[in-house]
């Protein structure tokens, strides 16, 4: 009698661990697609973080300022690889190289006035795209 008992008590103390086991891969599971989609988007802060860096530089701008605005451009493009803007010139080409941006900047008059729109937004939210024409 004594031996079934402690049988019993061990296969008791069996399922409670299996059944320990089962929660827990159960929560993790559900975890895991919670945490990758927080992890794959963007709050609403981040993306007016980004785009902070270039809207104060939309509207009318003197020469020098699209200058600051196109290596500001150009430090992102750097850092981001998977956020990268576009400049449009007067001309219509668009480009996001850096070699041909500093091209673009050396060409510009500090003294001219241009005008600077921002002609896309990507699905996030994210300006993709400035277009500056004199």
């Amino acid at each position: 009698m004594e031996n079934a008992s402690k049988a019993l008590l061990i296969a008791g103390a069996i399922l409670i661990v299996i059944l320990l086991i089962g929660i827990g891969m159960l929560i993790y599971s559900r975890s895991t697609g919670v945490v990758d989609i927080a992890a794959g988007s963007m709050n609403a802060q981040e993306i007016q973080a980004f785009n902070s860096q270039f809207t104060p530089y939309e509207g009318s701008q003197r020469g020098s300022s699209v200058r600051a605005l196109i290596s500001a451009v150009i430090a992102n493009n750097n850092t981001y690889t998977d956020k990268t803007v576009t400049v449009i010139n007067g001309s219509g080409e668009g480009t996001s190289d850096a070699s041909s941006l500093s091209t673009i900047s050396a060409g510009l008059d500090t003294a001219a006035t241009y005008t600077v729109t921002f002609t896309a937004y990507s699905a996030k939210g994210l300006i993709s795209q400035i277009t500056i024409s004199q």
